[in-house]
């Protein structure tokens, strides 16, 4: 079915005729349809442009850009390549964001890739190639990559990412900032980096912080991917849809005058699907990304738990005895020796540099102190007077020479002393002064436009707005238990006062199918988390 016979489906048979589908508007969906559908295709029809949509970029470049009305849109064109990023991608984007930013006639942004990738990360294979070669492109490519992030973290308007396949690394860069985040069955998110002696950076800790429990620790660390609905359901994505829907999404969303975030969300909720009863019969995985996440019960309990220590040897002791645990159920002592087997192929270093990285994000709950701790450590790694040499190993193993044995990481062994919190944060995090450059004598960020705070001097006015249009996050859920949640009311709620209050709280309410899934995760956390009185209010434990 085509997308504009989805859209006269969806609208009805008056409304099909009415001059949402002018022919304007079937033209702006007709290419739009085929902007995130084929990179190849994007740019050869500029005959069907409408007069309210015009093309801004030839088929050759490795973004496309388009205007359409009042939004602004970015394809990433480097397929061939899963659309990892390079230098002249990265100088791209920055030109137009920047320049979009700052245009009134711009009122929202969206991003997207192809079918098979948002953004597979940076161009790290062709990076540590010329560090091979004694050119030194690997910091000044870091540097313009976190500039970018950055200001895309202050857009200052609605910026929505279309993470519809591969997305890792500096995909994860590129798409976390944005307010709301659409996930299909075709998405895989990671961040990788610990498998090629790297760590995560682009400001991803930042994020990862913002996830429930540890979940964004054991992400870091571990670098698992995540498949589909699982992206979704752990707050990675704020909406769910199936990938046919995408051009009509978009298409409605460029048709705004002045969206708003609640607007754009509401309408991208209204698309959920029900997923089928056999994809819901197991977790989701590579062959089953419509499956739900693992990620709950006991083993959410026992990863919070895990992961939420202090330093990589805890977690490998705390990995170890729990294989051996018989208060512990099959099912998660299986899953504690995976992730064990899973840390012992990844670089020591890399995943104590990992942790590290993501305990002082949600310590300074700061964008610019992230992307400030992430510089630095991409100097540890890459830089002159590099701390190791894991980077370099890592990516020659894994991604120059296809070796099907794992490097020789120095050090070996995930108990090394090495590997303690003070260790890494002397040799990776050194402390830097200003929000605007490091300590090192290599490298300096500008990071424009400037915070509207100093640095370190309290929270990012965006800390704790990355799950606002997604599912409902667990503090979400306890801030209205507790009752200091703007409209929560000052009385202690019962299980059904709770989710009515949520429901009206997320005003998603054309979409069944979203209401479903908002209960689900709030009957989750309180599970979890609640107890109940003889009335049947709620208290969190």
């Amino acid at each position: 079915m085509s997308p504009l016979s989805r859209v006269s489906l969806r609208m009805g048979s008056s409304a099909a005729s009415s001059s949402r589908l002018s022919v304007t508007a079937a033209n702006r969906l007709s290419t739009i349809s085929r902007h995130i559908s084929s990179s190849s295709s994007v740019a050869s029809d500029k005959a069907t442009q409408g007069s309210t949509s015009s093309k801004m970029s030839s088929h050759d470049d490795l973004v496309l850009f388009e205007s359409h009305h009042n939004a602004r849109l970015y394809q990433l064109n480097r397929s061939a390549k899963l659309n990892s990023l390079n230098q002249e991608m990265v100088n791209l984007l920055s030109k137009k964001i920047k320049n979009w930013r700052e245009l009134e006639s711009c009122k929202v942004i969206i991003g997207t890739g192809d079918q098979r990738a948002f953004c597979a990360g940076g161009d790290v294979k062709q990076l540590v190639l010329d560090l091979k070669e004694g050119k030194d492109t690997a910091l000044p490519f870091f540097k313009s990559e976190f500039e970018l992030n950055w200001t895309l973290g202050r857009l200052g308007k609605p910026y929505v990412s279309v993470i519809d396949g591969v997305t890792m690394g500096g995909g994860a860069g590129l798409s976390l900032p944005a307010n709301i985040r659409i996930a299909t069955p075709r998405t895989i998110f990671a961040m990788p980096e610990t498998k090629i002696g790297y760590a995560p950076d682009v400001g991803s800790n930042y994020y990862l912080a913002q996830l429930d429990g540890s979940v964004g620790a054991w992400l870091a660390v571990t670098g698992q991917e995540l498949y589909g609905r699982a992206v979704y359901e752990l707050g990675i994505a704020t909406h769910y849809v199936t990938p046919n829907l995408l051009p009509t999404i978009i298409n409605e969303i460029t048709q705004l005058d002045s969206p708003s975030l609640q607007q754009i969300s509401s309408l991208i909720s209204s698309y959920t699907s029900e997923p089928s009863s056999t994809s819901l019969s197991s977790e989701s995985s590579k062959t089953n990304p419509d499956g739900y996440t693992p990620i709950t019960g006991e083993i959410r309990e026992f990863l919070d738990k895990t992961f939420g220590l202090k330093s990589i040897p805890e977690i490998n002791n705390a990995l170890t005895k729990s294989q051996n645990d018989d208060s512990l159920s099959e099912e998660t002592r299986k899953w504690a020796k995976k992730q064990q087997d899973i840390m012992n192929s990844r670089s020591p270093t890399s995943t104590a540099v990992a942790l590290t990285g993501y305990r002082k994000a949600k310590e300074s709950r700061r964008l610019d102190r992230t992307l400030l701790n992430d510089i630095s450590m991409a100097t540890a790694f890459a830089g002159p007077k590099k701390s190791t040499e894991d980077f370099i190993k890592g990516v020659s193993s894994v991604l120059i020479d296809r070796s099907s044995s794992p490097p020789e990481w120095i050090p070996g062994n995930l108990n090394d002393s090495k590997l303690s919190s003070s260790e890494i944060s002397k040799n990776f995090f050194p402390p830097t002064k200003s929000s605007s450059s490091s300590t090192t004598d290599e490298i300096k960020l500008d990071l424009q436009p400037k915070s509207s705070s100093k640095l370190d001097s309290g929270r990012d006015s965006t800390w704790n707005q990355f799950r606002k249009f997604g599912l409902p996050s667990e503090s979400l859920i306890k801030s209205f238990v507790d009752g200091y949640s703007p409209g929560s009311g000052a009385f202690a709620l019962t299980e059904q006062e709770l989710i009515n209050q949520l429901l009206e709280n997320d005003q998603s309410t054309l979409s069944s199918q979203r209401n479903k899934e908002i209960v689900k995760i709030i009957k989750q956390v309180i599970s979890k988390n609640c107890k109940k009185d003889k009335q049947g209010y709620l208290e969190w434990k």
